[in-house]
């Protein structure tokens, strides 16, 4: 599946997806790869909730850039979960993470919000539902329904 242009994402359908290792977001971008789906989506690849504390973003950044180059036909966005922490969201910036959520109040993260229009970071406040592969012990039948 061709990269979309930015026109043609803003109209495309977004796949989320919760990943726990780059094996998991792998196995994402495969099942993704081999759809056969004629609708254009985005692939939005998010953190469990509060992994930016336990995990940090370092490890989140090289895993989403991993995957951005070994499927580049891909649109993946990588979301990074700060939970409430608003030095959790701060340093996730600064490494470069291009999408976080934070659950901070309305002060705080309209702050983040600003700093992440510096940083040219998308900063979400409202996490949707999506599925976890951890709920899955193999979750290949689930990718492939995902994206069918």
């Amino acid at each position: 599946m061709p990269r979309n242009t930015d026109a043609q994402s803003s109209k495309a359908i977004v796949r989320r997806i919760v990943i726990h290792g780059i094996d998991q977001a792998r196995a994402v971008c495969q099942a993704a790869m081999a759809s056969e789906s004629e609708t254009a989506f985005s692939l939005e690849l998010c953190s469990a909730r509060g992994a930016a504390a336990s995990l940090g973003p370092a490890w989140f950044g090289n895993l989403i850039e991993i995957v951005q180059q070994e499927f580049p036909d891909l649109a993946i966005v990588g979301i990074l979960d700060c939970g409430d922490a608003p030095g959790n969201a701060l340093a996730a910036l600064r490494h470069g993470i291009a999408c976080i959520y934070i659950s901070a109040p309305p002060p705080v993260a309209d702050k983040i919000r600003a700093i992440g229009l510096q940083t040219r970071a998308e900063v979400r406040t409202r996490r949707p539902s999506m599925p976890d592969l951890m709920d899955y012990s193999d979750p290949s039948d689930f990718l492939q329904a995902h994206f069918s």
